[in-house]
C-alpha cells in the first residue's frame, strides 16, 4: 500500500491541508494585478501554494522561476529568457518568423533556436552577449511588452527571492525601476529567510521598499491537521489514535512539511504492525527520525558559541507564557543580557535556525532539531 503522506515535494490539491484563506487571498491579488511578497520558513508549503493558485487562476498567464540555484547574472538572464520564450512566444509559428520575433524583443542579445535529434526546438542566448545593465533591462521588460501586444495579463513568481542579492546586488534596482512601470504584469516574490526578505521589502533604504504588500504564511491550525491526518489513515484502512495525532502535532508545531513527514513515519510503523498501545510508541517514531539526522545537528551545534547554544536550548524548552526578555526569566535561566539576546536572536534567525511565529514567539525552525536539543 502506498504511503498517503507527501513531503519534500510540491504537493497537489489532494495532499493539501486547508490554506483556503491564503489561496483565496493570493488568487484575488493575482486577478487584480497586484504585486506582493510572501515570507515563510522553508518547507512551509509556499511553493505548493503558489503553484496551486496559478493552476486555479483563469485568463491570466502565469510564470514561475526558482532563484535558489541561479549561479550568476548571466545564468539568471539565460534561465529567465528561456522561461519567457517557452511561455509567452508562439512556438507553432514558422521558425523564421519566430526567430525574427525573438530578435525584435531581445535586440542585441543574440537569441538563437536549435533543434534536438527528435526535431524539438529550444531557445538559448549567448551569455557573453550580456554586456551591461541595459541588456538585463531589455530582458526584464519583455513580459510587459508582450502583455501589451497580446492584450493579456501576466503574473510572474520569483521563488527564494532573497537569493537575488547573491546573484547580483544591483539587479533589484533595475527590477524596481522597470516593474513599477509595468501595468499588465504583476509579480509575486517568495522567500524563506525572514531577515533577508524584510531587508528587501521593509527596509526604507531598499529599492523594493513597500513594493507590493506582504502576505505571510503561518502554521496550519491543529484542528485542520487532525481532520486531514485522520482522513488519510481512514482511507488507508489503518487506525490511528487521537493521542498519536496529538503527539505528531505537538512535536511538529503544525509545520506543514514536518507534520506530513512525521505522519508518514507513523503510518509506516503502523502499517508494519507496530503496536500503537505501547507506552513508548511516540518515543519510538521520533527516535527513528532523530537518529538519521544526529550528525547534521551535531555539526550545527558545534559551530555555535556558548551563548548561542544557551539561547537556542532555551527557545526549544520555552513555554507559551514565558517571556524571553523579562528580567525574571533571564535570571532564572542564567541567560545573557537582553541586548545580547537580541543580537543572538538576529544571528540565529539569519541562519535559519529559528523564526518568529504569528504570535511573535521565537521557535526552532526544524522541529526534529528541537527534539534533538531537548535531549541534550
Amino acid at each position: 500500500m502506498k504511503n498517503p503522506f507527501r513531503y519534500g515535494q510540491i504537493v497537489d490539491k489532494e495532499n493539501f491541508c486547508n490554506r483556503e484563506n491564503e489561496l483565496k487571498d493570493i488568487k484575488r491579488a493575482i486577478q487584480n494585478g497586484y504585486s506582493f511578497w510572501i515570507y515563510s520558513p522553508r518547507r512551509f508549503g509556499k511553493t505548493s501554494l503558489i503553484n496551486r493558485a496559478f493552476s486555479e487562476t483563469k485568463n491570466i498567464k502565469t510564470l514561475y522561476m526558482d532563484l535558489y540555484n541561479i549561479q550568476s547574472l548571466e545564468d539568471f538572464a539565460d534561465k529567465y529568457s528561456k522561461l519567457i520564450i517557452e511561455n509567452l512566444f508562439d512556438w507553432k509559428m514558422d521558425v523564421n518568423a519566430l526567430g525574427k520575433k525573438l530578435k525584435h524583443y531581445f535586440k542585441n542579445i543574440s537569441p538563437s533556436i536549435s533543434f534536438d535529434t527528435s526535431g524539438m526546438p529550444s531557445f538559448s542566448i549567448d551569455s557573453s552577449s550580456i554586456g551591461d545593465q541595459k541588456d538585463i533591462e531589455v530582458i526584464l521588460d519583455i513580459p510587459e511588452k508582450i502583455a501589451i501586444s497580446k492584450n493579456i495579463q501576466i503574473c510572474i513568481a520569483f521563488d527564494e527571492f532573497q537569493e537575488i542579492n547573491r546573484i547580483e546586488p544591483f539587479i533589484i534596482n533595475w527590477m524596481r525601476s522597470l516593474f513599477q512601470a509595468h501595468k499588465n504584469v504583476s509579480y509575486v516574490f517568495l522567500g524563506s529567510k525572514q531577515s533577508l526578505m524584510e531587508k528587501i521589502f521593509a527596509d526604507s533604504n531598499s529599492p523594493f521598499y513597500e513594493f507590493g504588500f506582504k502576505l505571510p504564511i503561518y502554521e496550519i491550525s491543529e484542528k485542520d491537521w487532525k481532520v486531514f491526518i485522520k482522513e488519510k489513515f481512514d482511507k488507508s484502512g489503518i487506525e490511528i489514535f487521537e493521542n498519536t495525532i496529538s503527539a505528531i502535532l505537538q512535536k511538529s508545531n503544525n509545520h506543514p512539511h514536518f507534520t506530513q513527514y512525521f505522519s508518514s513515519i507513523v503510518w509506516e510503523l503502523l502499517y508494519e504492525g507496530v503496536n500503537q498501545n505501547d507506552n513508548d510508541f511516540n518515543d519510538l517514531w521520533m527516535k527513528k527520525i532523530i537518529e538519521g539526522q544526529t550528525i547534521i545537528f551535531q555539526g550545527i551545534y558545534d559551530q555555535l558559541n556558548q551563548k548561542q547554544r544557551k539561547v537556542l536550548i532555551t527557545i526549544a524548552n520555552i513555554h507559551t507564557d514565558d517571556q524571553l526578555f523579562s528580567s525574571d526569566y533571564i535570571r532564572k535561566n542564567n541567560l545573557p543580557t537582553s541586548s545580547s539576546i537580541s543580537t543572538i536572536l538576529k544571528s540565529l534567525t539569519k541562519n535559519g535556525y529559528i523564526y518568529k511565529s504569528k504570535e511573535s514567539k521565537y521557535r526552532i525552525t526544524n522541529p526534529v532539531f528541537k527534539e534533538w536539543l531537548l535531549k541534550l
